[in-house]
């Protein structure tokens, strides 16, 4: 089971274990299944917005981070979206991306999405805007979303 509950933490917020579960689910998705092979920690966590879900145990299952505008992109955006393998399927990275847009309502937001989810982010309201490119040795699509 998890809690319904979205938390929101900028990065000094986030206990020891949080960072921990946080940087663990990240690693366990895009390195041990994805087999991504890149440096995680780019110092881009420091100066985000964490959007996060946990299970009945208080341990992050579904999570992503917003990084504020002029440091990846002109735009805010939105990444590390990830959700533990035993919970997917039930729309828990949608409850964080619909979360993340509300709070950024009106401020376009650029992504970095994988290929494989460019209708996901389609759906969401995402435009692709330059692409397929390699990107941590795998393809993505540059897409924006207006916002409005």
């Amino acid at each position: 089971m998890y809690s319904k509950k979205i938390y929101k933490k900028n990065f000094n917020q986030l206990t020891n274990q949080e960072v921990y579960d946080m940087l663990d689910l990240r690693y366990t998705v895009f390195l041990m299944e994805q087999e991504i092979f890149y440096v995680d920690t780019d110092y881009k966590d420091q100066p985000s917005m964490h959007y996060f879900i946990k299970d009945d145990k208080d341990k992050i299952i579904s999570y992503l981070r917003v990084i504020p505008k002029g440091i990846k992109y002109d735009e805010y955006t939105v990444g590390r979206v990830v959700t533990d393998q035993k919970y997917r399927k039930l729309g828990l990275a949608t409850i964080l991306m619909e979360e993340a847009k509300k709070d950024l309502k009106g401020e376009p937001i650029r992504i970095s999405g994988q290929a494989y989810l460019k209708d996901y982010y389609e759906k969401l309201g995402f435009k692709t805007i330059k692409g397929p490119y390699i990107e941590e040795g795998i393809l993505h699509y540059e897409m924006l979303c207006d916002n409005k």
